[in-house]
């Protein structure tokens, strides 16, 4: 199955970091797509945007 958005556990895996750091991270890209025009789905993050903004960790897109 394919993903298209990440959580905040699943985020805070791939960068090392605390749950409520990844759910901060989650806040902030959200407010940037809002900002842009785009609907966020509080809570998820879209895969595409966390390559786009951490290009240096290996983000695959299977479960």
């Amino acid at each position: 199955m394919i993903k298209n958005s990440l959580q905040a556990k699943e985020l805070a895996q791939i960068l090392s970091v605390s749950k409520s750091k990844a759910s901060i991270i989650i806040r902030e890209l959200n407010q940037e797509l809002e900002e842009e025009g785009y609907i966020a789905i509080r809570g998820k993050i879209p895969i595409q945007l966390v390559r786009e903004k951490f290009p240096y960790h290996n983000i695959s897109d299977e479960v």
